[in-house]
């Protein structure tokens, strides 16, 4: 939550900008009050002065019913949709007026590249690539505040048409701000050109930064293809003002020695924020257990850092040493030797300090297709709470009461009446309490949500309980 100091200066700022405006037009104070709050958040007072304006004249007068009605007849209702949705938190509400305000949306179900720290799989969905009629027919990107075209599913520019369709987006929609990520093996010249000063922030998941290594974490990459590619972002993107990059890596027990050179070539390439990332297995081994052939494709989880702490400290801190000499930002996983000053939010251990409630069952909303179910849901988190079996049809979700309809499911709103206070349910109290990047955590099956809730269990969750691991195998002495 912003601070008071912080609250001030968004007030005072949102008076200056109001000076001149029709602002002793405003009759209640509910009205000043939305005025002052909005404008300070960046909305125009030239369009919501008068809009409210409008609104007191029907005898509205109280906050709930002016945003709703800023929805209605606001040009640009993504301000108001935004403190609607923090009013709908405060007061608990599980069904909604207010539209999500972040999505994640995945264009295409297809990556071009099968890593083996991923859950993904070739052929594990049928391929589907969303049509730029689709989007075109879209009614609520209008609420929106921020776009990612990317959900988890895969590579959104794997869509044939994905240049057509992020132009498109960019244009009709100028307030969005519009963030993606990429393998970087398609990330084109052609794509590249239409990012520069349209996206927001790319976030290229690197993973490597030499050939060998890159042979070794990809399949059915092509080191020669991503390192063009990169190469041509840098110069592409040299003295734009957008997007931002951030290059990312997964760090294991085989290739940790090579971090320093992994941000060196990240920073070489252009990136602004290099993050490092442990390697996450428990929910690969959930997914395609009783299929060894695909787990046998994967790193098995004795290549975690969490098998060898105290040589991974050490490289953090080399990390951050050589992050400052070069000027880049950089974040690492708290240290191990230091647990009293890390905290547990999303499910992994972070060294901010979490907030006491959970905002995203009100804000965000992942469209996707599901990797237990194998059709398109949605999601509400990118934490524990996943495969909700909350299941859409495109067509149907393009209207503004269509995509009302899955935000207030019956899920959605079980969630939202127990993220948070003294009724949490089981997921999101091991959200607060579990380290999923441990590969020996007790990993919690969705089913216990269900169970908590009264709802019916959907049936990718049969299964009760995820495979057992000998914890032997993975007590790996020494390093690699």
């Amino acid at each position: 939550m912003p601070s008071l100091t912080a609250l001030r200066s968004v007030v005072r700022r949102a008076r200056r900008r109001l000076s001149g405006s029709p602002w002793d037009g405003l009759q209640t104070g509910a009205g000043r009050d939305l005025a002052v709050a909005l404008c300070g958040g960046g909305d125009d007072p030239g369009l919501v002065v008068p809009a409210l304006r409008g609104l007191e004249s029907q005898a509205i007068s109280n906050r709930r019913d002016l945003l709703t009605g800023l929805l209605r007849t606001h040009p640009k209702p993504h301000h108001a949709n935004r403190l609607l949705a923090e009013d709908e938190m405060a007061r608990g509400s599980s069904e909604l007026v207010s539209f999500p305000v972040n999505v994640w949306m995945d264009l295409s179900n297809v990556c071009t590249v099968q890593c083996r720290f991923c859950k993904y799989v070739h052929k594990h969905h049928v391929p589907e690539h969303l049509t730029l009629d689709h989007i075109q027919s879209i009614e609520w990107l209008k609420y929106v505040s921020l776009l990612n075209l990317s959900a988890g599913t895969a590579e959104s520019i794997a869509n044939p048409r994905f240049v057509e369709i992020f132009e498109w987006m960019r244009a009709a929609h100028p307030h969005l701000h519009l963030t993606l990520l990429s393998n970087g093996k398609t990330l084109d010249e052609r794509i590249l050109r239409a990012l520069r000063d349209n996206l927001d922030a790319l976030h290229v998941s690197m993973n490597a930064g030499n050939p060998e290594d890159y042979e070794r974490v990809i399949k059915d990459g092509s080191w020669e293809r991503f390192s063009r590619n990169l190469a041509a972002m840098k110069q592409i993107f040299a003295g734009s003002a957008r997007p931002k990059v951030t290059a990312s890596f997964v760090l294991m027990r085989w290739n940790l020695d090579r971090a320093l050179q992994y941000l060196e070539f990240a920073h070489d390439h252009g990136a602004h924020l290099v993050l490092f990332h442990h390697y996450y297995t428990p929910y690969i081994r959930d997914l395609h257990q009783g299929s060894t052939a695909v787990l046998t494709e994967k790193f098995p989880r004795e290549e975690s850092l969490y098998y060898d702490r105290e040589r991974a400290d050490a490289m953090f801190d080399r990390i951050e040493e050589r992050a400052r000499e070069l000027g880049v930002e950089v974040i690492v996983p708290p240290r191990f030797r230091e647990p009293a000053s890390s905290h547990i939010y999303f499910g992994v251990r972070t060294a901010g300090e979490p907030p006491p409630d959970c905002a995203y069952p009100w804000t965000n909303l992942y469209l996707l297709w599901g990797f237990k179910s194998r059709r398109e849901e949605v999601t509400i988190c990118c934490g524990l709470a996943s495969d909700l079996g909350v299941f859409f049809d495109r067509d149907e979700i393009a209207s503004e009461s269509g995509l009302r309809a899955i935000w207030n499911a019956p899920t959605l709103q079980a969630y939202r009446r127990t993220v948070n206070g003294n009724t949490v349910n089981p997921i999101c109290a091991k959200c607060r309490t579990i380290d999923r990047f441990d590969p020996d955590a007790e990993y919690p099956h969705q089913a216990e949500f269900f169970e908590y809730t009264g709802l019916p269990t959907p049936v990718h969750h049969s299964r009760r309980a995820l495979p057992v691991v000998d914890r032997a195998e993975a007590s790996v002495s020494g390093a690699r």
